[in-house]
């Protein structure tokens, strides 16, 4: 859209995806590359035992779902209409990931509710995007 503001909440909406997606990427890589290290964490930190049921292949997997994420708040930061598709597909599989690949009570209810939020969100947007 030429000449066109983007609405503040939009805005907000984009650059704390930005920021998620963004920083849920680099974690991701990195815990990928170090699976070692970070499974060791995994077993002191949480109340997990074994790491056996996850694997790098988990952590690549999660890193490029939110590299599509990524991509779809580009795109709305863009006025693309298709930018709401990719960024809620990639977030559904996100929540669903975990479910499939551990078991169910792998399910994130806080990470339901943010997708839940900021799907709402470009979606009351959707007559600004292109």
């Amino acid at each position: 859209m030429n000449n066109t503001k983007r609405p503040d909440f939009l805005s907000a909406l984009c650059i704390l995806s930005f920021i998620g997606s963004g920083f849920a990427f680099l974690g991701y890589f990195i815990s990928s590359l170090f699976f070692e290290q970070v499974s060791e964490l995994i077993i002191k930190y949480s109340s997990w035992h074994s790491t056996e049921t996850i694997s790098p292949l988990y952590f690549t997997t999660l890193m490029a779902l939110y590299a599509i994420s990524l991509a779809g708040a580009i795109r709305i930061w863009k006025f693309h209409r298709d930018g709401v598709l990719i960024y809620s597909a990639a977030q559904i599989l996100i929540l669903l990931l975990p479910v499939f690949w551990v078991n169910r009570q792998a399910f994130s209810v806080t990470n339901l509710i943010f997708t839940v939020v900021f799907i709402l969100g470009y979606v009351l947007n959707w007559r600004k995007l292109g």
